[in-house]
């Protein structure tokens, strides 16, 4: 039986650095190396841990289409570092089922919902709930549920959505016409049965539904998209672009 979760979120959040991160995910696709390379730890045995983490967290993909839409923004200098920080941040939500449960769950409802912070208790109790609902898929100790709660909420800050120490403050991000052009096309990338705006990934713009409509149908992504609407339902046809 395969597991469902898995706990790559714990050295995820302990990666010190997500811009190291990324330019290492960068040199290990290109194959060029930076003046220093990313990535440098004490022990050959603690580089390996990260590097299976970031493979079982951010780089599994649902097909060649899909990797090279997200390659080619990690290296695409027209992205900033910010910018870059979204874009692995939505591709985890896609690679990995308990950091997408519990953005789901937890963090977007509050986003929606109009809070202000989390803790890490917001974050232990959801993950407990999963443990009582799918034992067998979750068959780790209290403590290690703790850990979770402890290092999702520190990768969330470090990807710029989250901020604070014990209780952290939920950070907006600055979504720009580029990064926006792709969240579109990755939303339908990873879920291309559902070109609507409907499709389960399209909550992690941070745009409640009309505010989505307006902003598709605005003049300057007439080159990458049409629009159809009847009533509330809108689908989003793909342009091909250079």
């Amino acid at each position: 039986m395969t597991v469902k979760f898995n706990s790559s979120i714990n050295m995820m959040g302990s990666i010190p650095d997500y811009a190291s991160m990324i330019e290492y995910i960068v040199e290990e696709y290109t194959g060029m190396f930076s003046e220093y390379k990313s990535f440098q730890f004490r022990t050959s045995k603690s580089l390996a841990r990260f590097v299976k983490a970031i493979d079982d967290a951010i780089l599994q993909f649902r097909d060649e289409k899909h990797k090279l839409l997200f390659y080619s923004s990690l290296i695409d200098t027209e992205f900033s570092l910010n910018d870059k920080l979204m874009i692995v941040f939505w591709q985890m939500l896609y690679a990995n089922a308990l950091f997408r449960e519990i953005t789901v769950e937890v963090f977007m409802k509050a986003v929606y919902q109009g809070k202000n912070s989390l803790c890490q208790e917001d974050v232990y109790y959801f993950v407990r709930h999963l443990k009582d609902e799918s034992p067998t898929e979750l068959q780790w100790a209290d403590s290690t549920l703790k850990i979770i709660a402890s290092k999702y909420l520190t990768a969330m800050k470090k990807f710029g959505l989250a901020d604070g120490n014990q209780r952290k403050e939920i950070c907006y991000p600055l979504i720009g016409s580029k990064l926006f052009v792709y969240f579109i096309r990755w939303c339908q990338c990873v879920n291309p049965e559902d070109r609507t705006i409907s499709n389960s990934y399209m909550q992690f713009g941070y745009c409640e539904p009309q505010q989505m409509i307006a902003k598709l149908k605005k003049i300057e992504f007439i080159p990458y998209w049409d629009i159809t609407q009847i009533n509330n339902d809108v689908t989003i046809d793909l342009k091909e672009y250079e």
